[in-house]
């Protein structure tokens, strides 16, 4: 089965080169998200001032100045603080929204791992249960041989050593069957080694022991105790929940997780998951590499250091736990870093170093001041060399009547309006934007986006306006903005960015139009580049040594020499549209 799975990966990465993605995944391409609603808070987390928490509003509000500073590549999109269970302070750089249920990514593994406390609580399920015992029906000798020691503490710890991971999650239809005809690279329980499959086992077996889906056994025994109201997770082929992957909730909904584990399992009075279990989710079960974590995992969740511990997802979702300062922070980004550490960390710390067990005098001025900057955030992008947020008005309304009306073809190109990275999360690929359409609807320039038979409509304006966009079925909110740039030689630049806000990813095209022509350049962030380079860091792989081996394997495929692949790589990385003016007829 191994030698079969890398031959597939290796076929599958040609398809990538190749652009031939009417195949990609093998088993076809099925729609996994739910239409973009936004997510009713009948429970909120009760909301106080700093001050009455023991912090100072001064603190929050440079904490808020302080994480707006950061490089953009970080790309903050909301942040919520807590202590002592109140929301102190909460921020969303426009467009990105309270309501607006985001994509956890991994962060979704916590909640798995919550579900197996609870039906361990039960006495549905035990620690050391064999994987084998539970799929005993579908068991073949070679498996039971291959994973006779195999437990779910193993699953839960990432000690599984199983080689079927993420990416050949795209290569068969039946995941449970490929993880167990899998030979273990380890003895389980030997060596941490992370991997999202491990943690769809779990979701697999829960189906099986409880005869529910992960999301009907979930509903009232954590979301309707928490007052989480819109839970959509991702499904596998045989329409179990995804388990490592594939949730999505809102900001406060996770937050509400969060401090739930501070709380030790309880909410309002009530016992949710045991407190014995949350003490084992969140002590270290296992040594962790350093270049993943130096401080070890429990249960589905990372060790962060002697005082902290963190939900944490791809691309910047984390819920950050503070036990010793009764806190939890939750962030979601657009981040190509794995964890919330470093100089978040130390923003983080440094804002609670004041924090006091008893109320401090209250400050209306201090308070009102902490509040006007957190409604004034806004998502700011990093702009190309010659645009600027102080662009001229005059300059685009006189744009705005030089474009209205012009339609252009463009060639064959690869580039779309979903960014690369959703596409490949949700195996829903583009053939390539073939033409665009610009128009006037009152003072926002509008754009008409062809792919296919495919048409999306962006309105952008110098500030963000809420839009939506579709791909195969699929829709996804959008909050698009405009930079503009008149040459002297009466060249247009524009730069659109479109904030895909149930995500971590924004998609930018850059447009240059001279006379008749126009080149259209599709940048997103986190780039495609930094995306490979994380999946390929979860999953164990060094990006270097990955591109070579597929490089290496490409290169026996006529018309795929070196250069080619590097050639074709850098058009799929940074995808270029070029095209001419539709006269009128």
């Amino acid at each position: 089965m191994d030698i079969n799975l890398q031959m597939r990966s290796v076929d599958l990465m040609v398809k990538f080169l190749k652009h031939d993605l009417k195949d990609v995944p093998s088993y076809g391409y099925a729609l996994q998200k739910q239409p973009a609603l936004p997510a009713p808070v009948l429970e909120p987390l009760p909301r106080s001032t700093p001050e009455r928490m023991g912090m100072s509003s001064a603190a929050m509000e440079r904490l808020f100045r302080e994480l707006s500073a950061q490089p953009a590549s970080l790309g903050l999109h909301a942040c919520m603080v807590l202590r002592h269970g109140h929301v102190i302070a909460e921020g969303y750089w426009s467009p990105y929204k309270a309501d607006v249920p985001n994509m956890l990514f991994s962060m979704s593994k916590s909640v798995v791992g919550t579900a197996v406390g609870i039906a361990i609580d039960e006495g549905v399920l035990t620690l050391d249960e064999r994987v084998v015992d539970v799929f005993s029906d579908i068991v073949t000798p070679a498996m039971q041989k291959q994973h006779k020691t195999l437990t779910v503490r193993h699953l839960l710890t990432m000690s599984s050593g199983n080689r079927f991971n993420e990416v050949g999650s795209v290569l068969d239809d039946s995941w449970l069957r490929m993880f167990l005809e899998s030979v273990p690279k380890f003895e389980p329980g030997s060596a941490f080694e992370y991997n999202s499959l491990n943690t769809y086992v779990l979701a697999a077996i829960l189906r099986r022991k409880t005869g529910l889906t992960l999301t009907e056994y979930l509903a009232p025994r954590l979301y309707a105790p928490l007052g989480i109201t819109r839970y959509d997770w991702e499904v596998c082929p045989q329409s179990v929940e995804k388990g490592g992957w594939g949730l999505s909730l809102t900001l406060e909904d996770c937050a509400k997780l969060g401090q739930l584990y501070l709380n030790k399992g309880e909410w309002k009075g009530k016992r949710i998951v045991s407190r014995e279990w949350v003490e084992m989710a969140t002590a270290k079960q296992i040594e962790t590499p350093n270049g993943e974590s130096k401080d070890g995992y429990g249960f589905q969740i990372w060790m962060n250091g002697r005082d902290a511990y963190q939900f944490n997802g791809a691309f910047g979702q984390y819920v950050i736990v503070l036990p010793a300062l009764d806190a939890v922070v939750t962030i979601f980004s657009g981040s190509p870093q794995l964890f919330a550490e470093g100089s978040i960390m130390e923003l983080l710390r440094a804002s609670f170093w004041v924090a006091e067990d008893a109320p401090l005098q209250d400050d209306p001025v201090l308070r009102e001041r902490l509040c006007a900057y957190t409604a004034s955030l806004h998502f700011a992008p990093v702009l190309p060399a010659g645009f600027s947020e102080a662009s001229d008005p005059a300059v685009y309304h006189k744009i705005l009547g030089l474009l209205d009306g012009r339609e252009y073809r463009l060639e064959s190109n690869t580039g779309g309006l979903f960014p690369q990275s959703l596409q490949a999360v949700h195996g829903n690929f583009t053939l390539g934007m073939d033409m665009v359409r610009f128009f006037r609807e009152g003072d926002a320039l509008c754009m008409d986006l062809y792919e296919g038979y495919q048409r999306n409509t962006l309105r952008a304006m110098p500030d963000y306006m809420p839009g939506r966009a579709y791909l195969r079925g699929e829709e996804q909110l959008v909050g698009a903005r405009l930079f503009w740039k008149l040459e002297e030689d009466g060249d247009i630049r524009l730069f659109v960015v479109a904030c895909f806000i149930e995500t971590p990813f924004t998609r930018m095209i850059q447009f240059d139009i001279s006379g008749n022509a126009i080149r259209l350049t599709f940048h997103e962030s986190p780039t495609v580049a930094e995306s490979t380079n994380m999946l390929l860091q979860l999953i164990g792989y060094s990006p270097t040594a990955y591109i070579k081996r597929m490089a290496a394997a490409t290169k026996r495929i006529p018309g795929m020499s070196e250069e080619t692949i590097t050639d074709t790589i850098l058009h799929l990385t940074l995808p270029v549209a070029e095209g001419g003016l539709i006269e009128a007829q």
